[in-house]
């Protein structure tokens, strides 16, 4: 299983230094729900198909979990990724 994250689309304020007595916040903000799950994209082995098709019982339902997974938040990805690799180590 790969994961693939993609940093380049943050958009990040460009700018110069602020002056000493400005007190600002760091520059960072929340990034939008579109911006982060284009950050994070799930690549699949034939091992993780493999078990995926043992877990769910038929190849139909197994895509249909990747598609779900694939579409779902990056938090929920992140935590599909974390069970599969628990399932992998229990096996």
């Amino acid at each position: 299983m790969n994961i693939l994250l993609n940093t380049n689309n943050m958009n990040e304020p460009k700018g110069g230094v602020h002056m000493m007595h400005e007190h600002r916040l760091p520059t960072r903000h929340n990034i939008p729900p579109h911006e982060r799950k284009a950050m994070l994209r799930i690549e699949f082995d034939e091992n993780d198909w493999t078990l995926l098709k043992e877990v769910f019982g038929d190849e139909d339902t197994a895509a249909a979990a990747v598609d779900i997974i694939r579409d779902a938040p990056p938090e929920i990805q992140i935590l599909a990724v974390q069970l599969i690799n628990i399932i992998k180590e229990v096996d």
